[in-house]
């Protein structure tokens, strides 16, 4: 991984796809095993600020923008569910 180049734009789209999936998973499993029922589903797209931090601390733009890209594809799957649909209830 020394020499692996994290500074490429499908990377970036690929871990700001990923890490909401990977939040919302756990979310799935604390609510139907441990009973916790409110939680914003919402909230899992803020995770993205994880990859995003880190990309930014260390200037790797162009995954930067791969994860900006994700973060916005994520923010209208959100709002498509959530206003034309009835699979997902925010609030």
């Amino acid at each position: 991984m020394k020499n692996f180049d994290w500074d490429k734009t499908w990377i970036g789209l690929l871990l700001g796809i990923a890490t909401p999936v990977i939040v919302y998973a756990i979310y799935y499993l604390l609510v139907y095993n441990t009973g916790i029922k409110k939680m914003n589903v919402s909230l899992c797209i803020a995770t993205n600020l994880i990859p995003f931090y880190f990309y930014q601390k260390f200037e790797k733009y162009k995954g930067l923008k791969g994860v900006l890209i994700s973060t916005f594809i994520w923010a209208a799957v959100i709002v498509y569910f959530s206003f034309f649909t009835n699979h997902l209830r925010i609030g």
